[in-house]
C-alpha cells in the first residue's frame, strides 16, 4: 500500500505540477531529476542482484542488468544537457541522439522484464552479452547524430519515433501485467518494486509520446515520471532489506536467548547427572536412615469443624532430623530424596509411621489424612500397608501434585482400589491453578482442601470471597466437604465461617503437634 500511493503521488504530481519555470533549458530540475534517476537505478540494480543472490532467484539478475542499462542510459542522457557542459560535452546532445538513447535504455528494460518471464538462463556470459549490448549501443547514440535513424527534429518528436514509444508502453505494461499474472497476484516485496518500475516506465513513455517538444508540456511529466520510477522501487527494496534486517535481528536475540536458556538448562543437567558421587551417598544414607525410622517422625495438625469446635480429623505431616538432631526442612528433605530416586520410598515411610502411630494419639473417631503424591499412589505397597494397618478409624489420602499426572485412567484404578478399603479421597491445593480443579474433575474427591493462599487475606478479598464461595457451592452439589488450610487469624476464621465452609486447619486453630491430638479447639467450642 505504502509502494501504490508512492506511485499515486508520483502520478500527480508529474500531471499538474511544472517542475521547469523561466528559461527551460537553464532550469535546475533537469539535472536534478536525472541526478536522481541515475543515484536510484544505481542503488536498484545493486539491491535486485543481492536479492538474486539471497533468494537464489535468477529472474532478478536480469532486472539488475536491464536496470544497470538504464542508469547508462541517464547517465549519457545527463551529460547531453547544455547546462552541465554548455560548450558541448562528450556526449551528442541533439534531439534525435537523445531520442535514441530513450528507446534504447527502455528496450533494455523490456527485454530483461521478458527473458525473466520466459526463463533465459541468467548465466554470467548471458547477462554480459545483454548488458555489454546495451552499453555499447547507447555509445552509438552517444556519438553518432542518428543510429537509429531520424527520430526527432525541430519540430519534436517524428512520426517513426511516437510509433516507437507508443510500442514501449504497451510492451512495458504488458510485461507488468505479466509478471503480476505469473505470480497470481501474491507478488513478494521484490517483485512488486520490479512492478512499480515497470508501470511507471509505461507511465514515462506514455507521456513522452504525447509531449510536442523539449521542455513542452507532458515532457515534464515524462521527466519526473523517469525519476519515479527509480526512486519509488528502490526505497521500497530499501525497506524490505530493512525490515529483512529488522526480523534476522529479532531472530538473532531470539536465538542467542534460546541459546542462553538451553545453556543453562544443560548446566543444570550437568550438575545433575554429575552430581559428586560422595555427595550423591551422603543424601542417600541420610534418606535411608530415615526410611529405617531414624529421625523420622510424624506430627498431626488437626482438622476442625468451623461451627462447633471439634476436632474431627488430622493431617500427618514429616518432621526429619539429622544424625545429630538438628531440624531439616521438610520440603528440602524430599527434594533430596528424589534427586537421588529416593522420594517414592520416603513418602511410603512416613506414611507407614503415620499408621502405626495414629491410635495413640488421635481421638477415637476422628480420621486420619495422608498426603500422596501420584507417585505413590502408583506403588502396590501404598494399599498393602493401609491394608496392614486397618482399623475401624477413617482414612483419607490426600492426593498432592508435586509431580503431574500422565495418566489418570491408571489414578482411577488406583484410587478405587483404595476406596475398597474404606478410604476416602481429598484433593489438596484446590483453588491455586487449573491443575488442582483438573484433580477435582477428574478424580471425584469426597474432600475438596482450599489452598491457603487462597485463604489468606479472603477476609479482605471480595474475588477468593468469590471464588471460595463457587467451590463451596460446588462441593455442596457433588456431596463433598470442604477444608480450609491455612488459617492464621480471627478474621480469615469469621469469613469462611460466613461462607459456609465447613472444617480448617491452620495455625490459628492449632499447630502441628508431635503428641497426643486434643478432642476438640477449646477458642471455637466456646464460641460455639
Amino acid at each position: 500500500m505504502r509502494l501504490l500511493g508512492a506511485c499515486a503521488v508520483t502520478a500527480v504530481v508529474a500531471a499538474f505540477v511544472p517542475l521547469a519555470g523561466g528559461d527551460g533549458e537553464s532550469s535546475a530540475a533537469v539535472p536534478a531529476c536525472l541526478t536522481v534517476a541515475i543515484i536510484c537505478a544505481a542503488l536498484m540494480s545493486h539491491m535486485l542482484y543481492a536479492s538474486s543472490k539471497a533468494l537464489d532467484d535468477r529472474r532478478m539478475a536480469w532486472l539488475a542488468i536491464g536496470t544497470t542499462v538504464a542508469m547508462l542510459g541517464l547517465i549519457t542522457s545527463l551529460v547531453a544537457l547544455p547546462s552541465v557542459f554548455p560548450g558541448g560535452g562528450p556526449v551528442d546532445s541533439g534531439a534525435n541522439s537523445a531520442a535514441a538513447r530513450y528507446v534504447i535504455w527502455h528496450v533494455a528494460l523490456i527485454l530483461a522484464g521478458v527473458f525473466a518471464l520466459v526463463g533465459v538462463q541468467a548465466t554470467l556470459r548471458n547477462l554480459l552479452i545483454f548488458g555489454g549490448s546495451g552499453a555499447l549501443l547507447l555509445a552509438w547514440a552517444a556519438v553518432a547524430s542518428s543510429p537509429l535513424g531520424n527520430l526527432a527534429d525541430g519540430d519534436g518528436l517524428t512520426a517513426t519515433m511516437r510509433v516507437l514509444v507508443a510500442v514501449i508502453v504497451l510492451a512495458q505494461a504488458g510485461v507488468a501485467f505479466a509478471w503480476w499474472r505469473r505470480a497470481g497476484g501474491a507478488l513478494n516485496w521484490g517483485e512488486l518494486c520490479v512492478l512499480v518500475m515497470m508501470g511507471l516506465a509505461a507511465l514515462d513513455a506514455f507521456a513522452y509520446v504525447w509531449a510536442t517538444g523539449v521542455f513542452e508540456g507532458s515532457w515534464w511529466a515524462s521527466l519526473a515520471l523517469r525519476a519515479g520510477q527509480f526512486a519509488i522501487p528502490a526505497v521500497g527494496l530499501l525497506i524490505g532489506f530493512i525490515a529483512v534486517a529488522e526480523k534476522l535481528r529479532e531472530f538473532e536475540r531470539e536465538l542467542a536467548q534460546n541459546l542462553v536458556a538451553e545453556r543453562e538448562r544443560a548446566r543444570a543437567h550437568e550438575e545433575r547427572v554429575t552430581l559428586d558421587a560422595e555427595r550423591r551417598e551422603r543424601i542417600q544414607a541420610r534418606i535411608r536412615r530415615m526410611t529405617n525410622g531414624f529421625g523420622l517422625d510424624v506430627a498431626f495438625q488437626p482438622i476442625v469443624d468451623l461451627a462447633s469446635g471439634k476436632v474431627v480429623g488430622a493431617e500427618a505431616l514429616a518432621r526429619f532430623k539429622d544424625a545429630d538432631g538438628t531440624a531439616i526442612p521438610t520440603e528440602r528433605c524430599f527434594l533430596d530424596a528424589h534427586a537421588v530416586d529416593m522420594g517414592v520410598e520416603l513418602e511410603l515411610a512416613v506414611i507407614k509411621l503415620a499408621l502405626e502411630c495414629h491410635e495413640r494419639r488421635l481421638p477415637e473417631g476422628r480420621y486420619l489424612a495422608l498426603n500422596v503424591s501420584p507417585a505413590v499412589l502408583e506403588q502396590d505397597e501404598l494399599a498393602f500397608a493401609i491394608a496392614r494397618h486397618r482399623t475401624d478409624r477413617p482414612l483419607v489420602v490426600e492426593i498432592t501434585e508435586h509431580q503431574p499426572v500422565e495418566d489418570y485412567v491408571a489414578l482411577s484404578a488406583q484410587l478405587d482400589r483404595l476406596r475398597a478399603l474404606g478410604v476416602r479421597v481429598a484433593v489438596d491445593d484446590v483453588g491455586s491453578g487449573f491443575a488442582s480443579f483438573r484433580h477435582v474433575t477428574r478424580v471425584n474427591p469426597d474432600i475438596l482442601k482450599l489452598d491457603r493462599t487462597l485463604v489468606c487475606g479472603i477476609d479482605d478479598d471480595p474475588v477468593r470471597q468469590s471464588l471460595a464461595s463457587a467451590i463451596v457451592a460446588f462441593a455442596k452439589d457433588v456431596g463433598a466437604t470442604v477444608v480450609s488450610e491455612g488459617i492464621e487469624n480471627e478474621s480469615e476464621l469469621c469469613c469462611l465461617r460466613g461462607l459456609a465452609v465447613g472444617c480448617g486447619q491452620g495455625f490459628y486453630l492449632a499447630r502441628p503437634n508431635l503428641g497426643t491430638v486434643d478432642a476438640e479447639v477449646p477458642q471455637l467450642t466456646a464460641v460455639a
